[in-house]
């Protein structure tokens, strides 16, 4: 594909309408009967850094004292092992996981649900796809700070299998802070077992059936996850995909009507179901997926219980002109959605009709409008109202609203060395869930601006959400990247804003060599007046060897006087913490087997 030129280019001819390409695909045959060979690859490595940090101030005027911590030297080793052509042993011991490329910032402010964050890490990326399903029962990222970590993977006749486990160090890993709580003591130095086994076997040339089984244990939290998935060709145009879970915990789930969480066995189910027929111009898909409330996948990443959803998308793409002046291609869109909770009680609906120009040079705009509508009970953000304890909303214990919204979508790349994107979305009557985004905006309902303490009082506002990014790839060996995000939020009962938050990323690639680089990164968050940076040198000639030096700030603006209300106690820029770090491994390799 070259972007900016239109153009995509491929060896066998791509049928559109067909629900799968790689059925389109070439094939290479005369690879038959190859000699077997062995691999046995040991990769050592070290991680030598110096941090400091800022301590807890004494008071709520002071910042603290920034004290810098003595060297500390991680070795690690990574073991990959192929006993057999088809069947590879990966095993790490003590590895550093700390990310060379940090994620991307994202808005905090007003959010319900858990955020989700792709895998940087080579040793979990690596064959990542086979453990990857519809409901996301497995998310490597759950694993956080494994001491030791081992995967098993391969191939035998249709069949594909992989096995991974690990013990993870994170839960455990407690601040001198926390060691010191009594309530904490127990925890500290505990680590977390986690393992998944997951087997797929093809069906035909499209087609696949497949188990997933997840086990989690630390202390009094135990979740088990177990069920099967496929994905079926019927034809060359319909393709029908499905999943389902069972999921068994013991551990805390929160009870609303006692306001506190109780240690208790738990059972769920979950399902996802999709029917997609793909046409030339006419494209249909059917999804339906749900979650009862106790269902737990602690190994995998989840945004909501107790959902029962089902959507209906139908799009209508032109027919392609290549050769137009402006206008290749354009394509229309629409999807309903519903989704009840395991009562019956819709939750939660929306109307999405949405369309989409191709213009030359690499140029897509689109316009999409909405209408949700969303219903919020209090025992979703809090206790439950009953004749001992009040509830967590202020005032009515329900609150519902029908928001509105238009997104207007543009993005471009006019030439190799340029491209951008700007989306715009302004929203009428969405919601402010009333949880404040400190240090710079309180809460702004009436309750809340009556008594700072009251209960959470939800109103409908005015929002606005702007993403924009700019790239520039002034020659070959240079790239600069710029990206901001603005998300803001006015009630509509005070006339306050709920939340205004700025976000500012910008980055600088220098590709010295085909195998070294030098990298620039700072990131700025209004809302809490961050300022992250961090300055990279790498040197990468093959996988597996490799030299990273580099150093991280951490700053926040010190002005206290507009925290506190007081004047005079603007300190400029404090330093909350910095690490100079040099990281390096080797590769040891060496094949056993016919030469």
């Amino acid at each position: 594909r070259i972007r900016h030129r239109d153009e995509e280019d491929s060896w066998r001819p791509l049928v559109r309408g067909s629900a799968g390409l790689l059925a389109q695909a070439g094939a290479i045959d005369g690879l038959d009967g190859l000699p077997p060979v062995r691999l046995l690859e040991v990769i050592p490595g070290v991680t030598v850094a110096r941090s400091g940090a800022r301590t807890p101030p004494s008071n709520q005027f002071e910042t603290g004292r920034f004290e810098t911590q003595e060297a500390e030297i991680d070795p690690s080793l990574t073991l990959k092992v192929a006993p057999t052509p088809n069947v590879v042993i990966d095993a790490t011991l003590h590895p550093d996981f700390a990310q060379i490329e940090s994620d991307q910032l994202v808005t905090t402010a007003n959010q319900r649900f858990p955020i989700f964050f792709a895998e940087k890490r080579p040793f979990f990326l690596e064959g990542i796809e086979i453990f990857r399903t519809p409901l996301d029962a497995m998310h490597s990222r759950t694993i956080v700070d494994p001491d030791y970590a081992a995967k098993v993977s391969g191939k035998s006749g249709r069949a594909t299998f992989a096995m991974l486990l690990a013990s993870d160090n994170a839960p455990g890993d407690l601040s001198d802070g926390e060691r010191d709580d009594p309530a904490l003591a127990r925890v500290a130095g505990r680590n977390a077992q986690t393992g998944v086994l997951r087997v797929r076997s093809d069906v035909g040339d499209e087609s696949y059936l497949g188990v997933l089984v997840t086990s989690y244990d630390f202390l009094e939290r135990h979740n088990r996850v177990g069920g099967f998935d496929g994905r079926l060709a019927l034809d060359t145009r319909n393709v029908f995909s499905f999943q389902i879970l069972g999921t068994w915990s013991e551990r805390h789930f929160y009870d609303p009507d006692l306001d506190r969480s109780e240690y208790r066995d738990g059972s769920g189910l979950g399902f996802f179901a999709e029917w997609k027929r793909s046409g030339r111009h006419l494209n249909f898909t059917l999804r339906g997926d749900g979650r009862t409330p106790d269902y737990r996948a602690d190994l995998g990443f989840t945004t909501q219980t107790d959902t029962d959803r089902w959507s209906a998308d139908v799009r209508y793409e032109s027919e392609p002109r290549p050769d137009a002046r402006l206008l290749l291609s354009w394509s229309l869109a629409n999807t309903v959605l519903s989704q009840w909770n395991w009562d019956g009680r819709l939750k939660y609906a929306y109307l999405y009709p949405r369309l989409t120009l191709n213009f030359r040079r690499q140029t897509q705009a689109s316009v999409y409008l909405y209408a949700d509508y969303l219903h919020l009970q209090e025992e979703e953000l809090g206790r439950r109202r009953n004749a001992t304890q009040g509830g967590a909303f202020f005032g009515e214990p329900e609150r519902s609203t029908i928001y509105k919204g238009v997104v207007l979508d543009v993005q471009s790349q006019p030439a190799k060395q340029l491209s951008f994107g700007l989306t715009v979305d302004q929203s009428w009557d969405v919601f402010d869930y009333d949880f404040g985004a400190l240090p710079r905006f309180p809460r702004v309902s009436p309750a809340a601006l009556a008594d700072p303490s009251a209960p959470l009082d939800p109103g409908t506002g005015r929002g606005l959400a702007v993403t924009a990014r700019v790239e520039v790839q002034p020659s070959d060996s240079l790239r600069l990247t710029f990206d901001h995000t603005r998300n803001r939020l006015v009630r509509d009962d005070t006339g306050r804003v709920a939340f205004d938050e700025k976000l500012y990323s910008t980055q600088a690639l220098y590709q010295l060599t085909a195998f070294a680089f030098a990298r620039t990164r700072v990131d700025y968050d209004s809302l809490h007046a961050n300022v992250r940076g961090q300055i990279l040198l790498g040197w990468t000639p093959i996988p597996g060897t490799s030299f990273y030096a580099g150093y991280t700030d951490d700053l926040t603006r010190g002005d206290l006087g507009s925290r506190h209300g007081q004047d005079g106690l603007d300190r400029g820029l404090i330093r909350n913490g910095n690490t100079v770090f040099v990281k390096m491994s080797y590769l040891l390799r060496r094949t056993f087997g016919p030469e």
